[in-house]
């Protein structure tokens, strides 16, 4: 394989989509009494990554022309800029999802050429790589959290995200100039695949929404404990939509799942470096190029279990395990199980190159959560509690069920 500037440009603009499916919305942070106002709080950035997932998957079905998916890849950098200029407002997650979508649709449509699978590889590794380091990168950018950022006086323009747009149009103007994606590809797309790529991150939302509906829902002895059960739903969609898809394109739908079970990297936990960001960066370039040389999708789920087991080490002296999984193995493993799924094009690898942000969904007070099951919760206690065992084992076991499930559809004739 011979690095060109089409996998630049797809590295780079999947780059700038992942940090834009994760920060569709500016979130809202309110102390709730009754249960009649949380809901729209925190599903902004949800909400707004379930969009850009629909938009992705029908961008992929109904534009197949190469000027049409540029146009419309182009209209999505033009968004984004408009949405880093203007500052947060009350539709931000409408617009940051339609842009993330239209930028992520028309990319994953160009990838439909004769170098489909690594066209595609550079398009996950840059997502993913995004969706990962959206939050080491705002807590970097900003001295106080994200969730403070309404209570700042003004707005600023975010010169260094508008650089990186600019950069990212002039790259996917010279590739399409150059004709370095090359001749384009007609490939079939299935109404499962339109169906799944849809249904999947709708029943997220609405499992999600049910969960923090839920989770607020608190009582003195720890009524948030148990909530992860909603999850199960989520779980059993996910394998029986793997299970019905034609082929193996069901593999790349659990590996996006296994990832959100996983959980990501935290902002706290990362060194207050730059540099340090290329540790993960350059992890998930070798993840990617490992998966197309090697793919194994069931290795690199199984090592995304291992990173969830790694949440029980939270607390010294052990928490340095955790970290260390986090920071070296996740991006790895996350990239090397994308590369080693993306045999296909379509709605399923447009929808599951969101799903990872569609589905995770930040809470607040230190608590990280996933849309169905909650990380361990901070303490002072050196070894985890009977909590942290329940949550971390509900994210194990999901991620296993992945494996096998992948296991399965890879043995499954096509």
């Amino acid at each position: 394989m011979t690095f060109r500037i089409s996998h630049v440009c797809l590295l780079l603009g999947g780059f700038v989509a992942g940090i834009a499916l994760t920060s569709t919305g500016s979130g809202g942070f309110v102390f709730v009494v009754g249960r009649e106002v949380l809901d729209a709080s925190y599903l902004d950035p949800a909400a707004g990554a379930t969009l850009a997932a629909v938009v992705a998957v029908l961008v992929t079905v109904l534009v197949r022309a190469r000027r049409g998916l540029s146009a419309l890849s182009f209209a999505g950098l033009a968004l984004l800029g408009v949405a880093r200029s203007i500052g947060p407002w009350d539709f931000e997650m409408f617009l940051g999802g339609v842009a993330a979508g239209l930028l992520l649709g028309g990319l994953v449509g160009l990838c439909a050429t004769a170098d489909l699978e690594w066209l595609q590889t550079a398009l996950a590794a840059g997502v993913l790589t995004g969706v990962l380091l959206d939050g080491p990168i705002e807590h970097l950018r900003i001295s106080l959290p994200r969730r403070y950022a309404d209570y700042l006086p003004g707005h600023t323009v975010d010169a260094a995200a508008l650089a990186v747009l600019a950069l990212t149009a002039v790259v996917l103007a010279v590739a399409l100039w150059s004709g370095d994606f090359g001749e384009r590809a007609d490939l079939a797309v299935s109404r499962r695949a339109v169906v799944a790529g849809i249904v999947v991150p709708l029943v997220g939302l609405v499992l999600c929404w049910w969960f923090v509906h839920q989770a607020w829902d608190v009582d003195s002895d720890g009524g948030m404990q148990g909530r992860w059960v909603f999850g199960i739903v989520l779980v059993a969609v996910v394998i029986a939509a793997a299970l019905w898809l034609e082929g193996r394109t069901g593999i790349v739908l659990l590996a996006a799942m296994a990832l959100v079970a996983t959980g990501g990297i935290g902002r706290s936990a990362f060194p207050d470096s730059w540099p340090w960001l290329l540790l993960p960066a350059a992890l998930s370039l070798a993840g990617a190029v490992l998966g197309r040389r090697f793919p194994q999708p069931v290795l690199g789920i199984a090592a995304l279990a291992v990173v969830a087991a790694s949440a029980v080490f939270e607390h010294p002296p052990w928490d340095n395990l955790q970290l260390g999984a986090m920071w070296l193995l996740l991006p790895l493993a996350a990239t090397y199980t994308f590369a080693s799924s993306v045999p296909s094009s379509g709605p399923v690898t447009a929808a599951a190159l969101a799903i990872p942000a569609a589905l995770t969904v930040p809470l607040v007070v230190d608590y990280g959560w996933t849309a169905y099951t909650p990380l361990t919760t901070s303490g002072t206690t050196p070894w985890p509690d009977s909590w942290g065992w329940t949550s971390t084992g509900v994210s194990v076991a999901a991620v296993v069920a992945y494996g096998l499930t992948a296991a399965y559809l890879g043995k499954r004739p096509s």
